[in-house]
């Protein structure tokens, strides 16, 4: 019993020591251009190989880079750091929040907010140029895209499929030559309520209200507007199928 709580201390005092590590290196990068970092990671984080961090000098003059970490966080293996080291951003995970490999996480002035027992899985992106919250137990699957412009809202166990786009903002597109990039930007936030299931390659856009405990069919686009909880939401625009058998349907 003696020598499995020393290894333990032991491994435990590695991790902490890889972190701080890491920590260091990343007050360097947001220094070197012109950003600082307000560090909360009492309990440090593990990970199998130390994110990548790409700082720049966007974003503004002086910014602050916050970053919170709850308890027993893995920030897994070739994990992304991208920030804007001149705006203010905010990274916050909770306790338990585990990413697998290859996850991008990109801010913009903007802060992700990710909730306890939050996973996220290999290859996603998550950016944010305003507010991404996500409640609990919310799971990104693979591939998954989630950009807030300006505000996306995850409930509490909502479970994105493999290769789910998320997006709060678009570029006009009206057939002239006028290139789509220099069309005015359309923004407007997105809710998706609690235990909502999002099939794999469905696309939710700006201006969508998913109800709690309704499920997306695979490949679905969601279109904007509100979107009854309890329901099956499918097709291309979506729209409501049926209701499902829980309490919340009408």
């Amino acid at each position: 019993m003696i020598a499995r709580a020393g290894a333990r201390a032991a491994r435990a005092g590695v991790r902490r020591a890889r972190f701080a590590a890491w920590a260091g290196r990343l007050r360097v990068e947001l220094a070197r251009n012109g950003g600082r970092l307000a560090l909360d990671a009492p309990h440090g984080a593990r990970f199998d190989t130390a994110p990548l961090i790409k700082a720049s000098h966007h974003g503004g003059s002086g910014g602050t880079f916050t970053l919170r970490l709850g308890r027993d966080v893995d920030l897994g293996r070739h994990t992304v750091l991208q920030v804007w080291a001149g705006g203010d951003s905010v990274l916050e995970l909770g306790d338990g929040t585990t990413f697998g490999q290859g996850s991008r996480l990109v801010l913009r002035n903007g802060a992700i907010r990710l909730g306890p027992s939050v996973q996220v899985r290999d290859v996603v992106l998550l950016k944010s140029d305003g507010e991404l919250r996500a409640g609990e137990w919310v799971l990104f699957g693979h591939a998954a895209v989630v950009a807030a412009t300006r505000e996306i809202v995850l409930g509490d166990r909502v479970g994105l499929g493999e290769r789910v786009s998320v997006i709060d903002s678009d570029h006009g597109a009206d057939g002239s030559d006028a290139f789509y990039l220099r069309q005015p930007l359309r923004v407007t936030p997105v809710r998706v309520e609690s235990n909502v299931l999002v099939g794999a390659n469905a696309v939710i856009l700006r201006g969508t209200e998913i109800g709690a405990n309704a499920v997306v069919a695979a490949g679905a686009v969601v279109a904007g507007g509100e979107h009854p909880p309890g329901w099956l939401i499918g097709g291309v625009p979506a729209r409501p199928l049926k209701a499902l058998g829980g309490t919340l349907a009408r």
